[in-house]
């Protein structure tokens, strides 16, 4: 799995350090206004997946820019291009690739490179989670020193609005404040490290999750699904990440 990692590490970085340069896109609504996808962010899933195909030619590919949602207990890439496409799309620079290898419907291997701040983010099962090759681990805060980040929840606004922001609410009257960065996998990441004391999102796709998933569990810390019974890699489901000093209030906090 290290021989594999390594390869994986190689092609994020090659595929940030693409996108980060081709800014000459030409941009559709998929679903709406709130969900665009760029000419950028297919040309980076296709060199990504003609490479992942390389090193493991049996193994599934899931990516958000196509329609296959195929997964089963075998081996399985799960592949953001660029995870904050409004990001990328407004040359806000937070914006990242992120691959995920699954293994009976579990995380095992993640990889995630933000190529404006050339950080890359990786873990593998049972072998903890770096940042630049730096051993990384979530923080000990409770709710009350929490930095909370969190998210919108965009492509289901009606749905999920108030929901969203009543959870807003909770999380900022009882933490030092909250964050709203656009990039769910980096925002996972970030709780990784440190950065971010706990995480929150009504909606998520397995591409959104997946990397994250591991390196926020190899760095010490908690994630699961807001209905911890819906864990699923083929519908969006409500997030949770944190650490054990704030679990307890973020699953009290976000429950329906």
């Amino acid at each position: 799995m290290l021989e594999v990692l390594n390869q994986v590490k190689t092609i994020a970085v090659e595929a940030g350090r693409f996108f980060k340069e081709h800014r000459d896109f030409q941009t559709n609504e998929k679903d709406g206004a709130s969900n665009i996808v760029t000419s950028t962010d297919v040309k980076t899933q296709e060199f990504v997946i003609e490479r992942l195909r390389a090193i493991m030619p049996d193994a599934k590919i899931i990516a958000e820019e196509n329609d296959v949602k195929d997964y089963d207990d075998g081996y399985v890439w799960v592949i953001d291009p660029i995870d904050g496409t409004t990001n990328f799309f407004y040359d806000i620079k937070m914006s990242c690739v992120s691959i995920a290898l699954l293994y009976k419907q579990k995380s095992i291997l993640g990889v995630v490179y933000n190529p404006y701040l050339n950080e890359l983010f990786y873990a593998t099962e049972g072998e903890g989670s770096f940042l630049n090759g730096e051993p990384i681990h979530v923080s000990t805060a409770d709710e009350a020193h929490s930095l909370f980040a969190v998210g919108t929840a965009p492509y289901s606004k009606e749905r999920l609005i108030d929901y969203t922001f009543d959870t807003f609410r909770k999380l900022l009257l009882t933490g030092r404040d909250i964050r709203r960065c656009g990039s769910a996998v980096l925002d996972l990441c970030y709780v990784a490290c440190g950065r971010f004391d706990g995480f929150f999102e009504a909606s998520l796709s397995a591409w959104d999750f997946s990397a994250g998933r591991i390196i926020i569990e190899e760095a010490g810390g908690l994630i699961e699904p807001i209905a911890p019974e819906t864990w699923s890699y083929e519908k969006p489901i409500g997030m949770i990440a944190g650490n054990a000093s704030n679990f307890t209030f973020l699953k009290e906090a976000t429950k329906r």
